[in-house]
């Protein structure tokens, strides 16, 4: 670790910020104590602020003098945070800090996602609400909140709550790129529900995969990562004929890829030889596969007491499913090369009780594509006998190149880092689509630091990237009077 702390760093007022969101727990869809947070933050510093029935929270401030007639501007950042750990970790993401910390250029968390993505974007919307002697119009702070595991926040947004027609989302993850476009998305959920059954004359054997890189799903999703389900799938389908289900655990979140997987299985004593040694020698040949692109990979095989398991109907259910469910991409955009335009998620699996749950998460820049793969999700669900429950789908953001706030951003952009900046489209999800359907006048931009592996307790920002975002929002702002 650096000898260097947060508050050390600059752009001082941004990391000073940061490092008191890092205090604050905000798991998505508990996002209580950072919204108290921030308005007490509000009234500490004389900032309007308002909230609505969803928890959304819009700060604002008058125009500087001699900026009135500066059109409004939004900088947008959402409350949430994906919350991810180390195996042996022990942290409670709804009431402990997370510990982040200096390491040579990078700001990152002790064996945690570090929650940059998207504190931030945060951060520097805050403090540009309270930087002294700066040129500025009528300035909104939109603060949203669940943008990760469902954008609850953006869904629920009614016309009115903020102001301004350009509205600059600061929740992109790469310097010297523009975000102009992203993906829609919905999830899928699948449920069984059946009894568990007293298996005294069988064996129980626990199965454990851990040390993956997983990541997030939509930035990362055509990367060389495995899928624990799918991984830990292909071992069990092989032993399908021998098993049952007692349990299986995969996964935490919808939208990171799983990097974990533990199920725990009852096989018939006489059967219980074979069975280990055929466990055995998968594991054997799939770490001899694996390693190359998952160095951290760990398989256990290990005996276990247990006597209760799901009986062979619902075995079969489930395993069958989760082969026929697709992860990673499914097409590619023929005009963007090398963006995915289709994908899917295979996140999460968890047994409660008597109930085994799945969600896949399907994420899509074209509409049409994003309601046939959630279609046939559907479809695959029935043939299985599971229930099958779908969330409401968020649209994509479409691209206008032309617009003329976009034009002001790159111009502005690309004075500070003295490039060409890129115009890309992104396969992740981001609040924008659902800004412009309510409001179509909106013009809308996103830039961000550069944040990498997202969604995991890999998750770092690099410090001088922030400093590059913070001078190009403050230049913005200072420049909104030219917007033709």
């Amino acid at each position: 670790m650096s000898e260097r702390t947060l508050e050390q760093l600059e752009p001082n007022l941004v990391w000073q910020i940061f490092k008191e969101i890092t205090k604050v727990p905000r798991p998505s869809k508990k996002e209580g104590k950072i919204r108290k947070w921030v308005k007490n933050w509000a009234t500490k510093n004389s900032v309007k602020i308002k909230e609505d029935k969803t928890g959304n929270l819009l700060l604002s401030k008058d125009a500087a003098p001699g900026c009135k007639k500066f059109p409004t501007l939004i900088l947008q950042a959402h409350l949430d945070m994906v919350c991810q750990k180390q195996p042996n970790v022990v942290i409670d993401f709804e009431k402990d800090p997370i510990n982040a910390f200096v390491e040579g250029d990078t700001v990152r968390a002790e064996g945690t996602s570090l929650g940059a993505d998207n504190g931030i974007g945060m951060a520097i919307g805050l403090a540009a609400l309270i930087t002294p002697d700066l040129k500025h119009g009528p300035l909104e702070v939109l603060l949203t909140v669940d943008e990760e595991t469902g954008l609850t926040g953006a869904f629920a947004l009614e016309a009115g709550f903020f102001s301004g027609k350009y509205l600059l989302n600061i929740d992109s993850e790469e310097v010297g790129k523009i975000t102009i476009s992203s993906a829609g998305g919905g999830g899928t959920d699948f449920v069984f529900n059946s009894k568990l059954e007293n298996k005294s004359n069988h064996k129980s054997i626990k199965l454990t995969i851990s040390g993956l890189k997983g990541g997030h799903s939509g930035v990362d999703i055509d990367l060389p990562r495995l899928n624990a389900i799918k991984l830990g799938i292909d071992a069990l389908l092989e032993q399908q004929e021998s098993i049952l289900l007692s349990s299986l655990n995969a996964g935490t979140v919808r939208n990171a890829i799983p990097r974990d997987f533990e199920c725990i299985i009852l096989v018939p004593e006489k059967k219980r030889k074979n069975v280990m040694k055929n466990l055995k020698l998968w594991r054997k040949n799939t770490l001899d596969i694996a390693r190359t692109s998952e160095p951290g990979i760990t398989i256990d095989i290990s005996d276990v007491s247990e006597t209760h398991a799901f009986n062979s109907e619902t075995t079969k259910a489930v395993l069958n499913l989760l082969l026929d469910i697709n992860h990673g991409p499914l097409t590619h955009s023929k005009e963007i090369v090398g963006l995915v335009q289709t994908s899917s998620n295979l996140a999460v699996v968890e047994t409660i009780e008597k109930k085994i749950s799945v969600h896949v998460s399907t994420r899509s820049s074209v509409n049409k594509e994003l309601e046939e793969v959630r279609a046939k999700l559907k479809e695959i669900g029935k043939n299985h006998g599971a229930k099958v429950i779908q969330d409401e789908a968020y649209p994509g953001w479409e691209p206008k190149p032309g617009a003329p706030f976009l034009k002001l951003v790159k111009r502005i952009y690309e004075e500070v880092m003295d490039k060409t900046i890129e115009l890309e489209a992104i396969h992740g999800g981001l609040e924008c689509g659902l800004f412009v359907s309510l409001d179509p006048e909106l013009q809308v931009t996103s830039i961000g630091v550069n944040i990498h592996n997202a969604h995991s307790p890999d998750e770092y920002v690099e410090i001088e990237s922030v400093g590059i975002i913070w001078d190009a929002v403050i230049k913005i702002i200072e420049n909104m009077n030219q917007l033709k």
